[in-house]
């Protein structure tokens, strides 16, 4: 038994080290530095070299598991980090990103290989320690964030400024921020490809826009509208010279924004190609006002996918002080499912539940 154990030794001795880090590469640091740190100097030197890359996810680990993880696996595997995920889905447990950025006060500037980062359930203060250590992080190629419910309020604000997305190989971002999340501080064009956003105003929204050139997919819940008259000046003929052509693919859902508003916007997006709109309110189903749309700018939109939701009971002509319910959603289905619809192969169905009607009119392709 000695000898044979000699003799595999022996063979493991003669791979590469490029062998070793194609094998290592799919544990996690802890496993290797608990199974293989300390065997022979070959293995040690292979662990600590510099082309030695790393991916890491601490969110399912206990607290004692976190602790011992922090004081002796990642000091030495630092600035070697290409993939790092940390904070807990469940904040009854334990504070995870509290206890990183707080008690052991580690700072994120350097894990200068990063190119992927994640990090659930922070709160609002933490985004801008986030936000800038990001400056640093020069090699960073996506980002997810996500702030933790229990810290937000209906006032709550969180700024995104240029740190955050201005890397310079930064191209996915998605932010989950619980609050009103505003870009009136972005002031430098990023390179960033692949945007999600929950959620924003309007005019935070096409702020940011007009500073994401190469942006071709962007996902995005708005709610609101300040200032609506100054919005429309500024958008009307300019946000197309300012934004990409390359942004293709849209998903939105809307609340308590106007629908004349919506089609501004929509206007001037005349490159989509996929458009995904979840929206709540009746004047929605003004089927021609969609039809005119389709018709003048959306030119090359090929998959739709529009959904329509609307609470019971509806208003109606007879409803003192409210507003008059132009179709019902029976006969709105009717108007979307005339020979203008068919021909692009869009079809609209009607499903009713006990509290509420939704209309959804699609091209029953893949979602967005």
């Amino acid at each position: 038994m000695e000898t044979n154990l000699t003799n595999n030794y022996s063979k493991l001795e003669t791979f590469s080290d490029e062998v070793f880090f194609e094998i290592f590469d799919r544990l996690s640091p802890s496993d290797l530095y608990k199974t293989f740190y300390g065997l022979n100097i070959r293995l040690n030197t292979i662990l600590n070299d510099s082309r030695m890359r790393f991916r890491d996810n601490l969110s399912s680990l206990t607290p004692k598991q976190f602790h011992s993880y922090v004081k002796n696996i990642l000091p030495q595997i630092i600035d070697r980090l290409i993939s790092f995920k940390f904070g807990t889905y469940d904040t009854d447990e334990y504070q995870q990103v509290s206890l990183f950025l707080h008690k052991y006060s580690i700072d994120l500037s350097l894990f200068k290989h990063l190119r992927t980062l994640v990090i659930i359930k922070m709160t609002i203060g933490d985004v801008q320690i986030v936000q800038s250590a990001l400056i640093h992080l020069i090699h960073l190629v996506n980002i997810r964030f996500s702030v933790d419910s229990n810290d937000v309020d209906t006032t709550s604000f969180v700024h995104i400024g240029n740190d955050l997305l201005a890397g310079p190989k930064l191209k996915r971002v998605k932010m989950d921020m619980c609050a009103r999340t505003t870009f009136e501080n972005v002031t430098k064009s990023s390179n960033i490809e692949q945007l999600s956003i929950a959620w924003c105003e309007m005019q935070e929204l096409t702020h940011l826009l007009q500073y994401s050139p190469y942006l071709s997919t962007l996902k995005a819940t708005i709610c609101g509208l300040n200032y609506a008259d100054t919005w429309i000046q500024t958008i009307r003929g300019s946000l197309n010279q300012k934004c990409s052509l390359r942004l293709n693919s849209l998903k939105l859902v809307i609340e308590s924004i106007r629908f004349d508003y919506l089609l501004l916007l929509l206007h001037e997006l005349k490159q989509l190609r996929a458009l995904w709109l979840l929206l709540n309110h009746y004047e929605y189903l003004d089927a021609e006002k969609w039809e005119n749309l389709f018709q003048t700018s959306l030119l090359q939109l090929d998959q739709l996918d529009l959904t329509i939701a609307l609470t019971k009971p509806f208003l109606s002509v007879n409803t003192a002080g409210q507003l008059i319910m132009l179709s019902t959603p029976h006969i709105a289905c009717a108007k979307f499912n005339t020979k203008f619809w068919y021909e692009r192969g869009w079809r609209a169905k009607l499903d009713e539940y006990d509290h509420c009607v939704r209309l959804t009119v699609s091209n029953n392709t893949v979602p967005i």
